[in-house]
């Protein structure tokens, strides 16, 4: 029989597609960005193979899973694959390069397809992101944009872009605003080894001779912590600070937030989250401003005591050099697009 091809290069643009034969379950919890996942065992016919082999037969337990795979892997075939070219060339991974995509290789390379089997599978590819992230994260020429909550940060920065500079959107990649308040009402945050590797995956492209703005962070966003190579990059980093005024940034913030008033249950992690550490007078008032709907006060309290004090204290533990202050007039579009080029001139 034909030897398979192996490879320890998953990061490579020769393949034509990279698909992760393991279960949904396992590629939803992390999988090389970009990955088509086509399972040759799903998550019920995993467990069931793994009862049967603990508690029966070893033997049972591969003849069944064995007729399982056969079948998963010819429904891929009719369903997904009959009409790529003789000249595909696909790469091919379960969890550790063992015989879940061998089975899927020798079946695709029978038929005369290019096939790459991943070399210790997802198991490698895990240990080489963060390999990477330790080896990238320090060359790193980061600006970081700092300001208080409601002074348009998440704008500027993709208005940075817009204007062809670089970025990092760490909140983006999270699917997170960032506080109490920032969970996307629309996505789950991914898990943190997919946050890691869709991280890498933007990180991969940038250009390291160019300096790479990206927000002030805590070091954790949402559910999910900054990597602690890129987070130790992010201390020693110059950053730029933005103001305004309190109600521009109120103003701001009603606007950004509009979608809040439609979901009753928003509120929740940040009562829950500080009724412990905060008067609670204070919790106390927000909750009768959010039941009579009046989010302006609402807003203004939550900034005056809640998210300007923490921001000054995080501020002064981090005594960060900042290369410049600016202030703006409004957090509109065509602000943040001056003060972008601004930024981009200095």
């Amino acid at each position: 029989m034909n030897t398979i091809s192996t490879t320890k290069i998953w990061d490579n643009q020769k393949y034509d597609t990279i698909i992760d034969v393991r279960s949904p379950s396992e590629f939803d919890e992390d999988h090389i960005p970009g990955a088509l996942n086509f399972p040759v065992l799903d998550d019920r016919e995993r467990k069931r193979i793994g009862t049967i082999y603990k508690k029966k037969s070893p033997f049972e337990a591969k003849v069944l899973g064995s007729s399982l795979v056969t079948k998963n892997i010819s429904e891929h075939l009719i369903k997904n694959l009959k009409n790529k070219n003789g000249a595909w060339r696909p790469l091919i991974y379960c969890w550790r390069g063992g015989q879940r995509s061998k089975a899927f290789c020798l079946i695709l390379q029978e038929i005369g397809w290019r096939v790459n089997q991943l070399e210790g599978g997802y198991k490698f590819y895990r240990n080489d992101i963060q390999k990477k992230l330790q080896i990238l994260s320090p060359k790193l020429k980061i600006i970081l944009i700092s300001g208080k909550t409601g002074t348009g940060k998440t704008k500027l920065l993709n208005q940075i872009k817009s204007n062809n500079g670089q970025i990092l959107d760490l909140e983006g990649i999270a699917s997170h605003k960032g506080s109490l308040l920032g969970r996307d009402l629309e996505n789950n945050q991914p898990s943190q080894k997919l946050f890691e590797s869709l991280l890498y995956d933007t990180l991969k492209n940038i250009n390291l001779k160019k300096k790479i703005y990206l927000e002030a962070e805590s070091s954790k966003i949402g559910n999910l912590h900054i990597p602690q190579p890129l987070w130790k990059k992010m201390l020693i980093s110059k950053k730029i600070n933005i103001e305004t005024t309190l109600e521009n940034r109120v103003k701001f913030l009603l606007n950004d937030y509009k979608y809040v008033q439609l979901d009753n249950n928003f509120f929740k992690p940040l009562i829950t989250g500080l009724k412990r550490r905060l008067p609670k007078n204070i919790i106390d008032n927000w909750k009768f401003l959010i039941k009579h709907k009046d989010w302006k006060k609402l807003t203004e309290s939550l900034l005056k005591d809640h998210y300007d004090p923490a921001y000054i204290s995080n501020y002064k533990k981090k005594n960060q050099k900042i290369i410049k202050n600016f202030t703006i007039n409004e957090v509109t579009k065509s602000e943040l697009n001056s003060l972008a080029n601004k930024i981009l001139n200095l």
